[in-house]
């Protein structure tokens, strides 16, 4: 279907050494982007004979963007910013349920550009970190087999904090963003911590922090001050943004698709929409264990009062 010399093949992830910055490639054949996580289909992908070659697919960032002059690609629906644990998984699940849609959650490449580039090699000018993103998208939205009609890219939660350069990137794409109770977030996050919710991990600096200030509180106290941030910004955005839609985990995962789905006038055929419904009964991360998950008390700790506060303002609007 795709004549171009690359078609099936991805920017996969950047290789930062000391004097230079260049981009591995992958060839994902017609394998479909299914998987919870972007980088659970790439990793399927390196049993492909092209991926086990001796000698690996390498360029210049400045390649990516001459390679994707005239590609065959679909520009994003939406982006769907998150929370975390809230829910986005499993919608970003959802939609790749439907062969018209192309689904990306959270790639690793996406970040690396957004985020580590700037932090690793500051010498890199915003219009060039700019330039290259606009060519992964257009790499990772490609038109692979001609039923594509949509492209979601879901984010990582961190990626709130670069919502204004994506809005001047996609200044006409829609923006969805889900949150949920705080506390239920909280303690998901100290079950099976995020990067986001490792004092140090990502860089403090992003969320208005320093390092000394993170490393003297405990785990939770973080994770509730790293929400705070998050739903400063979503307040912030709800206000003056109106190409946007929040939803809410507490409304149920079905009723949140159907809003995306008359945000967006999706069309979606009823036998798809029976599969969404039996997929809301299993774990968005593990495809098969079913979901369980106790209701917490309503009771608020103090340090989660702030963050339960900015929450309530932002289900109020």
């Amino acid at each position: 279907m795709n004549s171009h010399p690359l078609n099936n093949w991805i920017p996969f992830r950047l290789n930062f050494y000391e004097n230079e910055l260049n981009c591995r490639w992958l060839y994902v054949a017609d394998k479909a982007y299914t998987e919870p996580f972007f980088h659970d289909t790439t990793a399927k992908c390196s049993i492909i004979e092209e991926n086990r070659k001796f000698f690996k697919a390498v360029s210049t960032l400045e390649s990516i963007i001459e390679f994707a002059e005239n590609l065959p690609t679909i520009p994003p629906t939406a982006f769907i910013f998150h929370v975390s644990r809230c829910g986005s998984t499993l919608l970003a699940q959802l939609l790749s349920l439907d062969e018209q849609n192309i689904v990306l959650a959270e790639p690793p490449i996406f970040d690396e550009v957004l985020r580590e580039i700037a932090y690793k090699k500051p010498d890199f000018s915003d219009k060039k970190i700019e330039e290259t993103l606009k060519a992964v998208v257009k790499f990772l939205g490609q038109k692979r087999t001609g039923n594509e009609q949509n492209f979601f890219i879901k984010l990582d939660s961190w990626h709130i904090f670069y919502y204004e350069k994506l809005r001047n990137l996609y200044p006409d794409t829609p923006f969805i963003f889900s949150y949920r109770r705080p506390d239920e977030v909280i303690r998901s996050q100290i079950k099976e911590p995020g990067m986001h919710a490792a004092p140090g991990v990502i860089q403090p600096d992003l969320f208005g922090f320093t390092l000394e200030e993170i490393l003297q509180v405990e785990r939770p106290v973080y994770v509730a001050k790293v929400l705070e941030k998050y739903f400063e910004q979503y307040l912030e955005i709800i206000e003056n943004d109106k190409n946007t839609l929040f939803v809410n985990y507490a409304e149920g995962i079905l009723t949140s698709f159907e809003k995306i789905e008359h945000f967006l006038k999706l069309q979606t055929e009823p036998a798809i929409k029976q599969k969404m419904l039996e997929r809301t009964q299993f774990h968005s991360k593990r495809p098969n264990t079913v979901f369980e998950e106790k209701p917490l008390d309503n009771e608020v700790p103090d340090y989660q009062k702030k963050v339960f506060m900015m929450y309530e303002k932002l289900s109020q609007k």
